[in-house]
Parts: structure tokens; sequence; C-alpha cells
């Protein structure tokens, strides 16, 4: 895939995009005949009924499925994936730690950081990662994917020496440094509360240095008001924030004009299951954790459910 600048050009794209957040790094992107698969994981995550796994109505009247493993780990590789019919046109692309868990009747596309390649009617780049792992941009039917994986500036500033600080942050610099600039449309990227006063560093200089059109959140877990919270004061004149989250929330993204315009849908009761209620929690305060002075102390179980 070679890198262009789209700046000042509109994308010619025929029907808006449909993004769908599943939990933590899990999407599906949605065109007219093209379903890109990020990064899905069901098992063992009680906040995904069974009813709001993927399933086969989910890829029907597609030519070309598209699932994307970004490292071996279990977070980003369930087994689940090669459960699915295959039958439907299924190509698992991943990194070579990870091909070695697929059953050998998968359809696996082994790639490595700087591989680029064509998936039917789908262009391919890996690129590299600030952690285990690749990240990944897809090219079909005129719009640019970006998932990041694990790439993001892993560093907590309350604990690591300034050398650990200093090697992340290279490191990321380096591996933001080879993503096309104004090269992508919609893009996927950390924000994790866990690392403290600086969970969004890497999100902002991924949006500063890479100036994607459109910026989904993920990897926050729980913390849903954190996502939406960098969403509401996301403003920029290049890049359009947006939160999905909420399993199964959708957003359309309609990339036709000079700025994408992103509606959400919210997934209907029986999609979503049980919300769960948010609600305050002072006791966070006086937990252990290092970040517990930096971060919402916001305690997301259910209504009527005992404290941890």
């Amino acid at each position: 895939m070679t890198p262009d600048t789209r700046k000042g050009r509109e994308t010619a794209v025929a029907s808006p995009v449909r993004v769908t957040y599943f939990y933590q790094s899990a999407f599906t992107v949605a065109m007219e005949k093209t379903l890109m698969v990020f990064s899905y994981r069901q098992t063992g995550l009680e906040q995904l009924a069974r009813e709001q796994w993927l399933s086969d109505r989910d890829f029907q009247g597609f030519n070309n499925i598209l699932v994307f493993v970004p490292s071996a780990s279990a977070a980003h590789h369930d087994k689940a994936i090669y459960e699915w019919k295959q039958s439907f046109p299924f190509t698992y692309v991943m990194p070579q730690e990870a091909a070695k868990l697929a059953p050998r009747a998968a359809n696996v596309r082994v790639c490595r950081e700087g591989d680029s390649f064509s998936v039917g009617h789908c262009e391919v780049t890996a690129y590299g990662s600030s952690d285990a792992g690749l990240s990944f941009l897809a090219e079909a039917e005129g719009v640019r994917v970006y998932h990041a994986g694990d790439l993001n500036l892993w560093h907590w500033r309350e604990e690591n020496t300034l050398r650990d600080i200093a090697r992340s942050e290279a490191l990321f610099y380096e591996k933001t440094a080879l993503l096309p600039k104004d090269g992508i449309d919609v893009s996927m990227f950390p924000l994790d509360p866990n690392q403290g006063g600086y969970y969004d560093a890497g999100a902002n200089h991924f949006i500063m240095a890479v100036r994607p059109r459109v910026f989904f959140p993920m990897h926050f877990g729980s913390r849903a008001e954190i996502a939406a919270e960098y969403a509401r004061r996301g403003l920029s004149r290049r890049t359009v924030v947006f939160a999905l989250t909420q399993v199964r929330e959708s957003a359309s993204v309609d990339l036709s004009g000079a700025t994408p315009l992103v509606r959400s849908s919210i997934p209907s009761a029986s999609e979503r299951g049980r919300l769960r209620a948010a609600r305050v929690d002072l006791s966070a305060y006086g937990h252990e954790d290092p970040f517990s002075q930096t971060d919402l102390p916001v305690d997301l179980r259910e209504e009527g459910s005992p404290p941890a």
C-alpha cells in the first residue's frame, strides 16, 4: 500500500461505513461487500452475553471477510474465531506467533512488520507495535482503516524510571512515524486509564502526528466514561473523535464530504443485554492502586450487585 496524502480532498465512498464496538479492542468495520473484524474476543468476557457474540447473521452478504489478530495474546486471539462456519469467505491475518495457535484448516495469512499484500480486493499493510504483535492498515472500497493493536505510549510516569520512559517514548515515536500522515480514514487506538495521569498521551500524539479522519478510542475496559470524556474534549480540525462505549454499539461513518459525519446507533435492549449503571464509589480513593488519585473513582458494577 503506497502512502498518499488526503489533505483537502474527499474520499469517494458510495455508502457510509459501519463501525461496531464489542469490548476492549474488538471492532468490526462493515462496508458494502467487505467486513473487517479486529481483535475479536468473547471467551471469558462476562461483558458479552452469548446473544451479543459475532455469529452467522453478521457475516451474511459479504464477499470478503478479514479477521485481524494483532498478537498471540489471549486478549487479541480468541480461538472462537475458528468456530465460525468456514463456508464464509474468511481470511485470518496475523503474526507468526499467533499463527502457530491457529488450526491448519483455517485460511491464515501470516505476516510481519513491513509486509504489504492483497487479500481479495483489500490491500493490507502490517505495521509495528510498541508492545507484542502488529498493527494493521487495511484499504477496501476506497476506505483506509487502521487498528493499532497494542501500539501505544506504554509507560507509567509515577513508577517508571526516566530511562524506561525515554525508551518507551522513542519506540512509540519510531513506530508511529512510519504510519501514513493524512492517509487514514477510520482509526482505533488505545486509551488505557490504568496508565494514570498520562493515559491519553499516546492517543494525543497519534492524532497530532498521523491525523486520521475519524478516531475511535479502545482498550478502556469498563471505564466507558474515560472514552466518552476524551471524545467530548477531543476537538480537532482534522480528526473527529467518537466514543463507542456499549457492547454492539455502532456508528455510521459518512466519509463522502470534507468533514466526516459520524452518527451512533445504540443497540436494542435485546442486543445489549442488561445495561450497567455507573455510580460514584469514593472508596476507590483509598485503594492501594498508585493511580487511584488520577483515575476517576467510578464503579461500573450492575445495580444491586455485591461489592468486589
